[in-house]
């Protein structure tokens, strides 16, 4: 008998319509997290190191994202000015459960100006490899906006667990987003988890998106199961 096989890319395509399918109802909520993040791109003064930061496309990503898989303890490598930390902080308020992101930058000591009920513990001008050796927590979400050092990984071993997600922005090219996968595609924990290719640019603008997304996700096989109907 031969397998049925489902490629990468139309995979991908099915998980993004779940998870955006999970807060299509939220638009008062986009419009919300749009206002939010764009006032933080007054910190950028205050940055000494001043970069690219992430599309609303993207916070919008992870966002749903952490809507989806209800995570309790995210590591965040790549703080900068905060959108993604706040995006992500913003879902696990609206869960209502008592969660915690670590976050960490190299190059900058900004602080985010959260209020809110999750937990940001943020490492200023701090390596991921320093950040990570202060954490005890086993990880549910980690999400990698800067390029993790070789020490990383092993760290990482000790940190994630079966059914932990990893992902990945400036997922194109040889930019970081890829050089991160092929660091963990060496760790024996990740060998059975999926890439999701990021969500494509046309099904972004049918959204009403005018930004793109270079966010990748690793999902692990054993969070992913057939349904008999469609569920989100």
């Amino acid at each position: 008998m031969k397998n049925y096989k489902l490629s990468t890319r139309l995979f991908s395509e099915i998980f993004w319509k779940t998870i955006f399918g999970n807060t299509d109802s939220e638009s008062h909520t986009r419009k919300e997290l749009l206002e939010e993040i764009n006032t933080l791109n007054k910190l950028r003064l205050k940055a000494e190191y001043n970069t690219g930061s992430i599309s609303f496309a993207g916070s919008w990503s992870l966002y749903s994202l952490i809507k989806y898989f209800e995570p309790s303890k995210i590591v965040e490598v790549g703080t900068f000015i905060g959108k993604s930390t706040w995006s992500m902080a913003k879902a696990l308020d609206e869960l209502q459960n008592i969660s915690t992101i670590y976050t960490c930058d190299s190059s900058n000591d900004l602080t985010i100006p959260w209020k809110g009920r999750t937990e940001i513990k943020q490492f200023k001008k701090t390596t991921s490899t320093s950040m990570l050796n202060q954490i005890s927590d086993k990880i549910d979400f980690l999400f990698l906006d800067g390029r993790i050092n070789q020490e990383d990984t092993s760290i990482l071993s000790n940190l994630l667990h079966s059914n932990s997600i990893i992902v990945m922005d400036d997922f194109e090219g040889m930019e970081k987003g890829v050089a991160n996968l092929f660091a963990l595609r060496r760790m024996e924990l990740l060998k059975n988890h999926f890439l999701i290719y990021p969500c494509k640019q046309n099904y972004l603008y049918k959204l009403g998106f005018s930004s793109h997304s270079l966010t990748a996700v690793l999902i692990p096989t054993t969070l992913i199961e057939l349904s008999r109907q469609d569920t989100v």
